[in-house]
């Protein structure tokens, strides 16, 4: 009985086993797995020579030629530091966290910051390869830096190189900051598989902060780019770019507030730059907006001239390739806003307040026109006392058309009036019209000066913080309106009383143009008319003296 059990488990046994083996059949060997991979592939032809296996061949999983690692450890910021600026990386892509100038500040006294940062868009010195792979890559990868802290000293070239390599793909950035501090000099290579990739040196989005103060005063100038090619100089907004634009044969590229600028210049002749937008939130008015991206392709071994900061008319003609043309000084009238910023500065050094300044200067330069200012009122004086025989002569002729000959008697009897009161036509027009001509331009451009000069960003004058912006109590321009109102009444003035009626309303003109305007400028028209009022008080009384001692002359 125990033996049949003992055999019947026995065969229970066998039975499971057996059915085990059937159901989970046991996994060979890898030895024994060699020929069924191989079958699988195509077996090698005459023409194909055996080598390593498919996936081998594959470039994603073994690269074709190997690089060694170079790779920092850690995300870090390193950071350069000089007499005039002071400069962030991260090393996490090589791009630029921070550049600070020290000569100018914010609205907190602390360094003014020349990058304006955007959530998701890229960051200044970012390389762009056109292959969004290797340009993601780049983006995340732990470059090495030759330092974390730079020291500049004057009269003393810093240099700072970042690093990275894995796979096949390797990068280099290297910075080279000049003795003086005013620009530094960048070189960029990127190489994949040993073989050089193209690259596109970037700065963006947008350059300096702008205050919501800045942005409120008449005249301000939002981001653009700005580049300068065969065409001479070229400001495009933001908003006027629908797609990337690429821009052959540009001496620079850049980007542009009101008062600050980054330029990217190529060193060896004109290069290849390309502009291009990121789209920013709507602010509160709900209108979509976007900043400019400016970027400068790079030959192997080509070099890149960075300028970053105030857009300094004769600190930029110093630098070479004709990066002061960014200054909107004027074509025609740059000649003489140039010296006049000069002069400014060199009063400024003497007085130590721009707003004494801005008066000073504007005084020395209505001295400098008070001849030709004098002849000009003492003409409008005589011409006032004609102006009622003028207009019967005028009247008298009214009706009679413009080509009708009898248009000369009203000329010969014109001529006549001038004559009897001992003056001439041609030579009235010429004193009326000459010194008009000539202290115009100056005026002119002297305001220029005052809505380029980045001296006056942050200068305070009395009641007035800063002489870039609006006047906080609008005290300037409702003065400027005063005075205007005053020079029309005292001013003789040929006009009729209608005439005279609807010049009163430029004074209300002015007041609403200039009300938003920038307080320096309204200090410089302010002080103008003041020194008009005084010259024409002065001159109609030297006029009248003179005319009541020819009567009592002619009485003798």
């Amino acid at each position: 009985m125990e033996e049949r059990r003992l055999l019947l488990a026995i065969a229970l046994s066998l039975l499971v086993l057996t059915a085990y083996q059937f159901l989970f059949p046991t996994k060979p060997a890898p030895r024994e797995q060699a020929p069924a991979a191989v079958s699988s592939v195509p077996r090698p032809t005459a023409t194909t020579p055996p080598g390593p296996s498919a996936e081998a061949a594959k470039p994603t999983l073994a690269p074709a030629v190997a690089v060694p690692a170079v790779a920092d450890e850690r995300e870090r910021r390193v950071e350069v530091n000089g007499p005039d600026l002071s400069v962030a990386f991260t090393n996490r892509g090589g791009r630029l966290l921070s550049w600070r100038l020290a000569a100018f500040s914010d609205e907190r006294g602390r360094p003014e910051e020349m990058v304006h940062a955007v959530n998701g868009a890229g960051r200044p010195f970012d390389l762009k390869t056109g292959d969004a792979a290797v340009d993601a890559r780049l983006e995340q990868a732990l470059f090495r830096p030759s330092s974390e802290t730079l020291d500049l000293v004057r009269g003393q070239e810093g240099i700072l190189r970042l690093e990275f390599a894995e796979g096949d793909l390797s990068a280099e950035k290297v910075f080279r900051f000049p003795a003086g501090g005013t620009t530094v000099t960048v070189s960029a290579a990127v190489r994949r598989g040993g073989v050089a990739l193209p690259v596109r040196l970037f700065w963006g989005p947008g350059v300096s902060n702008p205050t919501v103060k800045e942005s409120e005063v008449q005249g301000y100038q939002p981001p653009h780019l700005v580049t300068l090619g065969a065409n001479g100089v070229e400001r495009v907004a933001p908003e006027k770019l629908t797609g990337p634009r690429t821009v052959e044969g540009v001496t620079w590229v850049g980007i542009e507030t009101h008062y600050f600028t980054a330029l990217l210049v190529p060193t060896k002749g004109p290069g290849v730059a390309e502009l291009r937008t990121f789209p920013v939130p709507a602010s509160d008015d709900g209108k979509a907006r976007s900043v400019p991206e400016a970027a400068l392709s790079l030959a192997p071994g080509e070099e890149a001239l960075v300028y970053v900061g105030p857009k300094d008319y004769r600190t930029l003609a110093k630098l070479g390739h004709g990066m002061e043309r960014v200054v909107p000084v004027g074509d025609w009238i740059g000649p003489i806003v140039v010296p006049l910023i000069d002069l400014l500065r060199v009063v400024h050094r003497h007085i130590g307040n721009y707003g004494w300044s801005i008066i000073a200067l504007t005084i020395l330069i209505n001295l400098a026109m008070s001849p030709l200012r004098h002849y000009s009122i003492a003409n409008g004086f005589k011409m006032a006392k004609l102006s009622p025989e003028m207009r019967t002569i005028q009247e008298r002729y009214r009706k009679v058309p413009a080509l009708d000959p009898k248009r000369q008697e009203m000329q010969n009897e014109i001529a006549a009036l001038y004559a009897r009161h001992g003056m001439s036509m041609g030579t009235q027009m010429l004193v009326g019209c000459l010194p008009i001509l000539l202290t115009m331009p100056f005026l002119i451009a002297f305001y220029r000066v005052l809505t380029v000069a980045v001296e006056l960003r942050g200068a305070s004058f009395l009641w007035i913080p800063d002489l870039s912006h609006r006047d906080p109590l609008f005290a300037t321009p409702l003065l400027l309106g005063v005075s205007m109102f005053v020079m029309q009444k005292i001013t003789p003035t040929a006009m009729d009383p209608a005439q005279q009626r609807v010049m009163m309303i430029m004074p209300v003109v002015l007041v609403v143009m200039f009300f938003a305007a920038p307080a320096g400028l309204n200090l410089y028209w302010l002080v103008s008319n003041l020194c008009s009022i005084v010259q024409q008080g002065v001159t109609l009384r030297l006029v009248r003296s003179g005319e009541a001692r020819e009567k009592e002359r002619k009485r003798a």
